[in-house]
């Protein structure tokens, strides 16, 4: 078994009035230029913030995993490189979906991978709530946007029958996620990446060093779903030494994806996994609280920073703060280096 990566659909940020914000987008299909539709969804707001403020989105859970709801901005603290930063932006929890599906869809993995790719995706689409926002791209040697943020989800299952016949034996998982990442750069509203791939790369033109610099530097959320798990457990055992540490990286890459951004990495062994994966995915994305600062560290240095967040609060009652809160969110972000 070769490295794999399949067919990915790049989106845009219709959420925008593209004109001022970002440039047209395109994507390559059949050797034709497709140009996206430019028009910002209706009733849609972006909602702007600093362009150099740090968005940060927590996730806050209790001890036995129950997420915690109700929290004010007076209970975070932030802190940057062990430097605590004033919040200047706060959003609460409760807040519709946005999010991306990224899907490998390329000739390189076998066919019961692209039926699981295939089933996975249209199995989140089903858990779509009326408000929710969601675009989908497929990738094998480029990405190809299948539907732009839409809140019709039969809109989202016509763009997925697209997804039948793979057309290229390569699959360059690195290019797509820095194109899916530099596309939405500009949008201010918690947008997550659900990234249904083996993590295989075979041809990017982009390496792995800087595609990670890349996922530091998003606000995005990703999390991975691997692709083929079954098949590794039943037949590790017949693959190549080569092979099997191509896919241990493959899940290194997936693993690095969610903790550098604050996601979860999930490596379901059978199919059947897939629905409730998918209910903790809506569930976390629809609990999160959005935190802002403007760092008081102005260096253009190049380096990573590291952000830690902690949670104040009198969950059980007792009169005291809780101490065993699990505080979820991004390890922090990398600098631009001047010049």
């Amino acid at each position: 078994m070769t490295k794999n990566l399949h067919c990915f659909f790049v989106l845009s940020g219709l959420f925008f009035a593209w004109a001022v914000l970002s440039p047209p987008l395109q994507a390559q299909q059949g050797g034709q230029e497709i140009e996206e539709e430019q028009d910002q969804p209706q009733g849609r707001a972006a909602l702007r913030v600093s362009v150099n403020q740090i968005k940060v989105d927590v996730t806050v859970q209790d001890k036995d995993g129950n997420l915690i709801g109700g929290l004010r901005k007076e209970n975070f603290q932030i802190y940057e490189d062990k430097v605590q930063q004033e919040i200047t932006y706060f959003s609460p929890v409760e807040a519709p979906m946005t999010a991306i599906l990224v899907t490998e869809y390329s000739s390189v993995i076998p066919w019961d991978w692209l039926y699981e790719a295939w089933n996975a995706s249209y199995l989140f689409v089903e858990q779509m709530r009326p408000e929710d926002w969601v675009a989908a791209v497929a990738y094998d040697i480029r990405p190809q946007i299948l539907v732009d943020f839409t809140q019709n989800k039969a809109q989202v299952f016509n763009a997925l029958r697209r997804l039948n016949t793979p057309a290229f034996r390569e699959s360059n998982l690195y290019d797509a996620i820095w194109d899916v990442l530099d596309r939405i750069q500009e949008l201010d509203n918690k947008v997550a990446v659900i990234l249904i791939s083996s993590g295989l790369d075979t041809f990017s033109k982009k390496n792995l060093d800087q595609t990670l610099a890349k996922v530091r530097q998003s606000n995005a959320v990703i999390y991975p779903i691997s692709l083929g798990g079954n098949a590794r457990v039943r037949y590790d055992q017949s693959y190549s030494t080569s092979t099997r540490m191509d896919l241990y990286q493959a899940d290194a890459v997936l693993k690095a994806f969610a903790k550098y951004t604050g996601g979860i990495a999930f490596f379901p062994r059978f199919v059947q996994a897939h629905k409730g994966i998918f209910q903790t995915i809506s569930l976390l994305l629809r609990n999160q609280y959005a935190l802002g600062y403007v760092t008081t560290n102005t260096k253009k240095d190049g380096k990573l920073r590291k952000i830690k967040v902690e949670v104040i609060a009198d969950i059980d009652g007792d009169g005291k703060p809780d101490k065993k809160l699990k505080v979820q969110h991004r390890e922090g972000y990398l600098v631009e280096k001047a010049g």
